[in-house]
């Protein structure tokens, strides 16, 4: 009975997102805000969705004035308000647009010596990592009153806001969601471009310096003596991942690092492969100590990472550590200085495998491509050894000076044979480039 019950709101749920119908859903948020202590504990009492700025946006006109006051002494003071970012409950999001949101202070005559003002009505990875991002010139600012008259000054005062999300959100400048070409591709030559122009700028590195006494205590409860590196899997369908990995496909990784003396780790949310287990992997990803702010130690103070296609890459990206990305349908939407790639293939039928084709697919349709077209089928997934060999090669970004690249991996930059890659400085792995070559070849259609 409680079930079904349960599969009707939620049933009724989705229907009131399409509609942009608020009522229920506030009378469930309000219920288990009070009820529940650890959802309190993640949540602003005031969190509106996307949809309500899209639908009472034009609430702004009503407070013009007071709006509109507020917007000139932020110019003044060159206060920019951080919009559209949506996702402050995602690693992925949170840790890619405050990084984008410094470069772009940094880079952009327009925001130089600007202060930034990041809101956010959700706890879930700020509450933990708000001081780790905050400075004299970027503020994290909880609060579900401040998110909403923040807000809504920039829709009333564009001047004042500052977009550097990897959403589709657009409800300061417009009145509906940005298309998939745009956040998929310009958004991301643009990221891309940021991150190129600033290949040394890491302005949160430093600030694991902050937490030697926590790192300290994290390391002791996990046991955690040598050297280690991060490995974070994923064992089901979603984000980038359109089929997960083997956890047996690991174990040759696993064993080469360990027989150079480095001990593993386990990060990110998944349940620890029984395999893993019986291989000596130190499981962080289901400990009591899991939290956002030990996600970032773990990951800090490893010597490399090797990551599923998801938001948890992003971490190792801000800090600069070695990342080795396996088995996205995304292709390239990377472009750190040790960002190493190991893509899944995708085809299309009656064509010959192109990444150009499946990049088309990706900006047309977004990351649910595989909903919409029955022409697409998983070309090629990683084997064991293409993981090892990307490992090996990633071991090279150790040093403080980054591998040129190889004599492949110019060539398919140079001659733009992978969508985006050329514009940012991450690489396809070189034994991977030797065995997939043909499908890097521009198509010509």
């Amino acid at each position: 009975m409680i079930p079904k019950i349960k599969n009707i709101i939620q049933k009724k749920i989705a229907e009131h997102k399409k509609s942009k119908i608020f009522y229920l859903r506030t009378v469930i948020h309000v219920a288990k805000y009070f009820l529940f202590n650890r959802y309190r504990n993640t949540r602003c009492l005031i969190d509106p969705p996307t949809e309500f700025f899209y639908k009472y946006k034009k609430l702004a006109n009503y407070f013009s004035l007071p709006l509109l006051i507020l917007g000139k002494y932020f110019e003044r003071k060159k206060i920019f308000i951080s919009v559209n970012n949506e996702w402050n409950f995602s690693i992925g999001h949170t840790f890619s647009e405050i990084d984008q949101l410094q470069r772009m202070q940094k880079l952009i005559a327009k925001y130089s010596n600007s202060r930034i003002w990041f809101t956010s009505s959700r706890k879930d990875i700020l509450g933990d990592t708000r001081q780790i991002f905050n400075s004299k010139n970027f503020n994290i600012m909880i609060g579900g009153i401040k998110r909403l008259l923040l807000t809504f000054v920039a829709i009333r005062y564009p001047a004042v806001s500052i977009d550097a999300s990897i959403g589709n959100s657009n409800y300061v400048l417009g009145n509906k969601n940005l298309s998939h070409r745009i956040v998929h591709h310009n958004k991301s030559k643009l990221r891309a471009d940021l991150i190129s122009k600033s290949p040394e700028f890491f302005p949160n590195r430093d600030k694991l310096n902050n937490y030697s006494n926590q790192k300290s205590k994290l390391m002791k409860e996990l046991n955690i003596t040598k050297n280690y590196i991060v490995i974070q899997i994923k064992s089901k369908k979603g984000n980038a991942t359109l089929s997960p990995l083997s956890p047996e496909l690991y174990l040759e990784t696993i064993k080469y690092f360990q027989h150079k003396g480095y001990e593993i780790v386990l990060a990110g949310r998944e349940k620890c492969p029984e395999i893993f287990l019986n291989n000596n992997v130190i499981d962080y990803a289901n400990s009591r100590y899991i939290s956002a702010l030990n996600d970032f130690l773990i990951v800090g103070y490893s010597s490399l990472v090797i990551s599923s296609a998801s938001g948890f890459c992003n971490i190792a990206k801000s800090l600069d550590k070695p990342i080795l990305i396996m088995n996205g349908i995304h292709g390239v939407q990377e472009f750190g200085r040790r960002t190493i790639i190991l893509p899944m293939l995708i085809a299309c039928k009656g064509k010959l495998p192109n990444a150009h084709i499946q990049h088309k697919y990706f900006y047309t349709y977004g990351p649910d491509y595989f909903n919409f077209s029955n022409d697409l089928y998983i070309h090629h997934t990683l084997t064991s050894k293409e993981i090892l060999e990307g490992a090996k090669e990633l071991e090279g970004m150790l040093s403080d000076q980054i591998p040129i690249f190889t004599q492949l991996q110019k060539k398919i930059r140079d001659d733009n044979s992978c969508p985006l890659l050329s514009y940012g400085l991450s690489r396809i792995s070189d034994f991977f480039l030797h065995e997939h070559e043909y499908y890097y070849i521009k198509d010509k259609s």
